[in-house]
């Protein structure tokens, strides 16, 4: 929990502070304070000068160093307070390594943070996700084509299909990442994060058309048994490249999915993941075609849309929850532990949650005494606004309605 104290509030709570820190001396600038369940834990003091902010002081009970808190309370001072400038600590034997590794540079005599504007890393780690995938797509793509008409092989030229349209759904991601980081404005005021799911939606769709277009394909083949070519063993080859580059594109795509919560992202990796499988499909029904029979290149080629159908349900099924603004049980439990872990507030109910893209609006009511001024009230309430926010970097908003306690 975290708590920005006036003077007066300091002098109030001197005992606490020399508690913890027993070299306590009051010194000028805005206090910012950390508790574990009720508890102060530790402090810092920060001074605003013209367009930079001096870190005067920050301060972690030995007991609780060596576990974040430091790192916390520095985020929650430059998140509550500091909207654009540099943060200035001066140089001190107990503070240089921590500075150092919170990302201060040293210039002379002091340590400085530039630039505390936040610039949308992920925006542009999830812009070069997709470039490096369209890239790789349209090699695939070609090169499969390419084979599959080359080397007679209907399953290697309906995956290589199947790559073109992962470029054409690569490229809707990119316009995803683009209109969901246009911030908010009146007509949308909760961003436009959602387009991410809508994105996400269309690319279960595009890849439900495709595995139905796929085993069309297939089954007219196989109903006018049309299929007494036997595949050239070159085409494995290309399988094997497809999967081997899929992996990692999955990979990838997975991580900078899950790391920035893209949920179309993480639709695509998902669809990627598929693609390496069914790669590993094409090569084991060309070897039976070569090696058994020619009509099992086909059948190949319908297991593998099957598998594609399959995962474009789920995805549109999971892309669909985030529009309905599913709830998350635990989440939901971890925030209602913390506020009755970490503030006087006994009585919290009325938890909802709504998702646009990475970003989770929250709402809840608690209940005060009836004889708390307003004042009071709503100092509460945004001290504990500002310490959600701090410490679950996934929620945004968070709107507070206070109830009184009858008794």
């Amino acid at each position: 929990m975290y708590r920005i104290l006036t003077e007066e509030k300091v002098k109030k709570n001197i005992e606490k502070f020399i508690e913890i820190d027993k070299d306590f001396s009051i010194i000028e600038g805005t206090y910012f304070v950390i508790e574990n369940k009720k508890k102060f834990i530790g402090y810092g003091v920060l001074e605003k000068d013209n367009y930079n902010f001096i870190l005067k002081k920050i301060f972690i009970n030995e007991n609780y160093r060596f576990k974040s808190y430091g790192t916390k309370l520095l985020n929650f001072m430059i998140t509550s307070t500091i909207k654009k400038g540099n943060l200035i600590a001066y140089k001190d034997k107990n503070l240089n390594r921590f500075l150092e590794k919170f990302g201060f540079k040293l210039m002379d005599n002091f340590y400085i943070l530039e630039n505390l504007e936040r610039a949308s890393e992920r925006e542009k780690e999830g812009k070069k996700t997709v470039y490096y995938s369209i890239f790789w797509n349209i090699i695939l793509a070609i090169s499969k084509i390419f084979g599959g008409w080359y080397g007679r092989s209907r399953a290697l030229l309906s995956d290589g299909f199947n790559s073109l349209s992962d470029v054409a759904t690569s490229i809707g991601i990119l316009l995803g990442i683009h209109f969901s980081n246009i911030p908010e404005d009146e007509e949308h005021p909760f961003g436009h994060e959602k387009i991410e799911s809508i994105i996400g939606i269309v690319l279960g769709i595009i890849m439900i058309l495709t595995s139905s277009e796929l085993i069309q394909g297939s089954v007219e083949i196989i109903i006018a048994k049309d299929y007494n070519h036997t595949p050239n063993i070159t085409t494995i080859f290309w399988a094997g490249f497809s999967s081997i580059v899929k992996f990692f594109m999955y990979r990838q795509k997975l991580r900078v999915g899950l790391k920035t919560n893209n949920t179309a992202l993480i639709a695509d990796a998902k669809d990627s993941r598929n693609d390496v499988f069914s790669s590993l499909g094409v090569i084991l029904g060309i070897l039976l075609s070569i090696f058994v029979a020619p009509i099992f290149d086909t059948l190949m080629s319908i297991l593998v849309a099957l598998l594609i159908f399959k995962e474009g349900v789920a995805v549109i099924l999971e892309t669909t929850d985030t529009i309905l603004d599913k709830q998350d049980p635990e989440l939901i439990k971890e925030i209602e532990k913390y506020i009755s872990e970490n503030s006087e507030v006994t009585n919290i109910h009325d938890i909802m949650m709504r998702q646009s893209g990475d970003n989770i609006f929250l709402s809840l009511h608690i209940r005060v005494p009836k004889n708390m001024t307003v004042y009071e009230a709503h100092t509460i309430s945004e001290e504990i606004e500002e310490s959600i926010i701090t410490d679950f970097p996934e929620i945004k908003s968070v709107i507070i309605h206070v109830d009184y306690l009858i008794n």
